[in-house]
């Protein structure tokens, strides 16, 4: 450890210059108020928040304030003045206060009345952005604040980056086919927080948040095809020209080139056959039987399920339509489409046919 070193104020040269302003202020209120030996001098005293107002014939201030039954020490000092016959006194009190800074320590007679900043200028102690004091620069001097340290300050910065993974999202792509995947690598992001670190010479380590940032990590993206290969239907006994896009199965959705957008539950192969009927024909359920009717059974699909029935390789479309009749050989999985004209339903004889059963719809015209 570096010694400290010490230096004190001269108790000899306090002691001669207050003697020194002591006579030289009470002949100079002799000389004003032209007073004899003998005459009565009117002191006001101020020591502190106490005030007194004594009349006195002695002229030596230590009489004058043992008369008044002002004690003080042989640190405290006198400040007089005289005017309109009456002599001032204000009795400022010392005490010494011990300073440690940089490795020195410096004994200094300070007045009560000031600050712990007050002494540091007086010693030309300037405190850095990042130094302490072991008291508040403001506090007032008593006699509970006699030793005043200063405890450098050093400063460094540090860099704190935590990574942020990235995730991995699932986009349908309406132009590519389905069954097929491109993939977009994602990136990953960051979190930076800067810190200052303050070691004071003790050791003791503060640790500051100065600013933070974020860099947002950037998703994987898997796009997944859902563009079908089916175009305008080409078998004549299709009853409808509408005809499905896309299809995407894990949303379970599909459009078709009308821009229709329905949601579907799940994907039925059934075995068609075809019915018609007179023009005032009236299914099971109550429903004009006409295109768009079809005959189920209600064990295997309920009256009033909504469908999209075309064949898988999309040749044949039968479009929209609504389970709302129910014939006597339908059993299971058989379903009956409705079409005009008995020779129509003959040339349909029996195929088989894919159902998307309709839950709701997200857009139609």
């Amino acid at each position: 450890m570096t010694p400290r070193k010490t230096a004190l104020c001269s108790p000899f040269v306090r002691a001669t210059m207050q003697l020194t302003a002591t006579i030289t202020t009470i002949l100079a209120v002799l000389m004003l108020l032209n007073l004899s030996a003998n005459a009565k001098i009117t002191y006001a005293i101020r020591d502190g928040d106490q005030h007194l107002v004594i009349s006195s014939n002695a002229t030596d201030l230590d009489e004058v304030l043992d008369e008044a039954g002002v004690e003080r020490s042989e640190w405290d000092i006198l400040d007089t003045t005289a005017k309109d016959e009456i002599v001032n006194v204000s009795v400022i009190r010392r005490q010494y206060v011990t300073v440690e800074c940089d490795g020195v320590t410096t004994s200094m007679l300070a007045r009560t009345t000031d600050t712990a900043a007050d002494v540091l200028k007086h010693l030309n102690i300037e405190l850095g952005e990042f130094d302490k004091l072991n008291v508040r620069p403001e506090a007032v001097l008593d006699d509970k604040i006699t030793e005043l340290i200063v405890s450098r300050g050093s400063v460094t910065y540090k860099t704190e980056s935590i990574p942020i993974p990235y995730g991995s999202v699932r986009e349908a792509d309406p132009e590519l086919p389905i069954g097929e995947e491109v993939t977009r690598e994602g990136k990953e992001g960051y979190s930076v927080k800067h810190f200052r670190v303050i070691t004071q010479e003790d050791g003791t380590v503060t640790t500051e948040l100065v600013s933070s940032e974020k860099i947002d990590a950037v998703d994987e993206v898997v796009a997944y095809g859902t563009k079908t290969s089916f175009s305008a239907p080409t078998s004549g006994l299709s009853t409808s020209s509408e005809y499905i896009t896309n299809i995407d199965s894990e949303k379970g959705t599909f459009t078709t080139s009308r821009g229709n957008v329905y949601t579907f539950s799940k994907k039925l192969v059934l075995n068609a056959t075809a019915y018609t009927s007179g023009p005032n024909g009236i299914t099971s359920t109550g429903r004009r039987a006409q295109v768009g009717v079809v005959a189920v059974d209600p064990k295997y699909i309920s009256y009033g399920t909504q469908m999209f029935i075309m064949s898988a390789d999309g040749k044949f479309v039968y479009g929209k339509c609504v389970a709302g009749d129910c014939g006597g050989a339908i059993d299971d999985n058989d379903v009956d489409l409705y079409m005009h004209g008995e020779q129509t339903c003959q040339n349909w004889g029996r195929r088989n046919v894919v159902a998307y059963v309709i839950t709701g719809t997200v857009s139609e015209d």
